[in-house]
């Protein structure tokens, strides 16, 4: 199974019925792999804020972890405002964000950007969420999500941010 397949199946396990996203090059194998699954409704929105918004709406009517997706660099940007509500709010909300492969990334290479609209959203985001990460290292991907998911429900709830980059959403896992 690849990175996406068991995000998507962990959502699914911890009851997840609906996702809330905007669709872009560099999360595409999530939404395939969201696709893939009955159990877990798309829900596609008009831009990325809204995608953002309606996952807190989810997270607040449900009780369950409101998920939202966007695309790389200034489209997981534009969903900064709902990740800022649950943030002040105490919703407990994980924000999935593509990006470039990790060998397009800038690093600290203090180039502006290497791969195409790469944005370093985990720095952007540190100070409105619990956690943000970019999982470089496929085989340490279930343990990165269950540790967002827990942070995002456990004590004052709040946002985690998944920064997936799209090698590691393709990258194949052993799940036992």
């Amino acid at each position: 199974m690849n990175c996406a397949g068991y995000l998507a199946d962990f959502l699914i396990k911890k009851g997840v019925t609906d996702v809330f996203g905007f669709s872009g090059g560099y999360i595409v194998p999530f939404i395939d792999a969201l696709s893939k699954r009955k159990e877990i409704n798309v829900h596609v929105c008009y831009n990325e804020q809204g995608c953002a918004f309606a996952a807190c709406g989810y997270a607040r009517t449900s009780g369950k972890l409101g998920v939202y997706f966007t695309t790389s660099g200034p489209g997981a940007v534009n969903a900064l405002g709902g990740l800022a509500d649950a943030w002040f709010d105490s919703i407990p909300v994980m924000g999935i964000c593509g990006n470039v492969p990790t060998t397009e990334q800038k690093g600290y290479s203090g180039i502006r950007q290497n791969g195409f609209q790469e944005m370093d959203i985990v720095s952007m985001v540190r100070s409105i969420t619990k956690y943000s990460v970019t999982p470089s290292i496929p085989e340490k991907f279930p343990e990165i999500i269950n540790r967002a998911y827990n942070l995002a429900m456990l004590g004052r709830k709040g946002g985690v941010v998944i920064d997936f980059p799209f090698d590691v959403q393709k990258a194949s896992i052993d799940c036992r």
